[in-house]
């Protein structure tokens, strides 16, 4: 009977450990158990490796002139210099809205997955593919990927914010298709750019979208059962919109100029 009730308590809404819960703990279980079969494959690299070099050596056919320089400005979207911008301006925007459940998340999404990413890619030390057939170089070691990493864990969780913060249904949905696609590509690139192992871009994807799947849950859960109710005055959101407008472009116009200034080599 206690066991039953265990069962029913874990689809119950009305419970703070219930539904929202259990879907959170199932999905983030379900891709940490995907990245840790990742990991033990490394170790038994022969199924891995074949995998791992097929699709290198389709993605390498599909190379072109306008694609390269295409692949490499999204690629620069994960770089840390050009990321830490836009984390800074969304986390003075999050002050200034006074959304601390955000601003939290953010630093523990961002700062944990920076953390991450160090010391997963020290400890396995997996070396990256041949140079040969890479299009630019990187000096540290290849799992996982920190750009398909920061992709989830950085854009992913700003979407969210974006999908929560939006009234209208399209601009909503309209958002997060931009958000997936952004998410892609910035994986994909890191394949094109021949930097990466697709395993090692597959484990970022899953240990990323782990961590996000937990935070969101928290988000939801703290949403629901314990919502903040703040008044934001209409002067306020005006003044937010306008700033992070210019900081925003300002930031694009800083992103061309790095790309300009970094081409191919």
């Amino acid at each position: 009977m206690k066991f039953i009730n265990f069962i029913k308590n874990r689809f119950n809404t009305k419970r703070q450990t219930g539904l929202y819960l259990t879907i959170g703990v199932v999905l983030a279980s379900s891709l940490i158990y995907a990245f840790l079969n990742l990991v033990e494959d490394l170790f038994d690299a022969s199924d891995l490796l074949i995998f791992d070099k097929h699709i290198l050596n389709i993605i390498e056919a599909l190379r072109a002139p306008i694609l390269n320089k295409i692949m490499l400005f999204i690629t620069y979207l994960g770089n840390s210099e050009i990321v830490i911008i836009p984390f800074l301006i969304v986390l003075t925007i999050l002050i200034i809205l006074r959304k601390w459940r955000y601003f939290y998340s953010l630093l523990i999404s961002f700062i944990g997955g920076e953390i991450f990413v160090y010391i997963t890619k020290n400890v396995i030390g997996r070396q990256r593919p041949s140079v040969i057939n890479a299009l630019t170089l990187e000096k540290d070691f290849s799992f996982p990927s920190g750009h398909s990493y920061i992709a989830i864990a950085f854009y992913g969780l700003v979407i969210y914010f974006i999908f929560k913060i939006l009234k209208n249904k399209v601009l909503k949905y309209l958002a997060l298709s931009i958000g997936i696609i952004l998410i892609l590509a910035l994986g994909f690139s890191r394949l094109y750019l021949g930097v990466h192992w697709p395993s090692d871009v597959l484990a970022s994807f899953a240990s990323s979208a782990a961590l996000l799947t937990m935070i969101i849950t928290f988000l939801e859960i703290k949403d629901k059962f314990r919502p903040v109710i703040r008044v934001i005055p209409e002067k306020t959101k005006k003044t937010v919109l306008i700033v992070s407008s210019i900081l925003f472009s300002l930031w694009i116009i800083y992103l061309i100029i790095f790309y300009l200034n970094n081409p191919l080599k």
